[in-house]
């Protein structure tokens, strides 16, 4: 997943399209699921600074980027685990259907 699809970009239609569907499917297989103990989330990152993020990225962009979010730094790959560590334990037994956005916050405006 990612949040592209709430940025209403002038680009990448079958991009956003597609990502819009996934979410469509994560609420019907939690519904088709949910009275069966089946829960169904899914996780849309935004940027999130892996190796390969930080190889093929400006240090100008990412301050670019982290100018457009609501959180002091951009994202690791240990926020990604950390939400679905939660959504997998009993914590997040009570969440489904839900496209949770681990973006810190990011201004689509």
């Amino acid at each position: 997943m990612s949040t592209s699809v709430w940025m209403g970009e002038d680009t990448r239609v079958a991009y956003q399209s597609a990502k819009a569907g996934l979410y469509g499917l994560t609420r019907h297989t939690a519904t088709l699921g949910g009275k069966h103990g089946v829960r169904c989330n899914s996780v849309a990152p935004g940027v999130i600074l892996t190796g390969a993020a930080l190889a093929n990225t400006t240090e100008d962009y990412r301050n670019e980027i982290l100018a457009s979010v609501r959180s002091n730094r951009l994202g690791a790959p240990e926020d990604l685990a950390a939400m679905a560590a939660f959504l997998f334990s009993d914590d997040g037994a009570y969440v489904t259907g839900q496209t949770i956005l681990v973006d810190g916050g990011a201004n689509f405006t």
